[in-house]
């Protein structure tokens, strides 16, 4: 267990408990912005020789658990993703999400429904808005927007703020070619 003073050093330890000081009920609509705004200070204050972050880009693992809420459930993220790296629009269904970046620079595109969503196992979507998310700026995604990340100059760090784990809600994948629609 560290100590309290070097924990007082270790910036991933500071962001946390700045959100657990203002988690609450977890339930207010500010909070995703206000978490935005702690992980941009994160990133102002974290020196890539830090040890936590050193580890984090030596080892470039492309997702990996920094810190799991034991008491409010939230959990924060770490990628590194190689350059030209995209996944697949999804949705966190009833979650909201921050996405920020550590370095180099990841576009996140949302979209939205442009049909009628009366076939569950369907849609057809269209490109809504595209974030540039350089080193130091991050994003909050609100529940059931639909979006995709793409790591346009690589390797980028990306931290990803879960409001709740993704393992235990119901969201969903979307399939650009074929409008298709599957459970994630």
């Amino acid at each position: 267990m560290a100590t309290s003073a070097a924990k007082a050093n270790n910036s991933l330890e500071r962001y946390v408990q700045e959100i657990r000081s203002i988690w609450a009920d977890g339930k207010d609509p500010q909070l995703p912005f206000q978490v935005k705004a702690l992980m941009e200070r994160l990133f102002a204050s974290t020196n890539p020789e830090e040890p936590w972050m050193a580890e984090l880009i030596r080892e470039g693992n492309p997702s990996r658990e920094l810190y799991r809420d034991p008491a409010h459930g939230f959990i924060q993220m770490g990628h590194v993703h190689a350059q030209d790296r995209r996944n697949t629009p999804h949705d966190h269904g009833p979650c909201w999400v921050v996405y920020g970046s550590y370095s180099g620079l990841t576009e996140i595109t949302t979209y939205k429904r442009v049909d009628d969503g009366s076939d569950r196992g369907k849609a057809n979507l269209a490109v809504k808005e595209v974030h540039r998310l350089s080193p130091g700026v991050a994003h909050p995604y609100l529940p059931g927007e639909i979006h995709s990340t793409h790591a346009v100059e690589g390797p980028a760090v990306v931290f990803r703020f879960l409001s709740y784990d993704l393992e235990k809600i119901e969201r969903y994948r979307y399939d650009l070619a074929t409008g298709t629609v599957t459970r994630a």
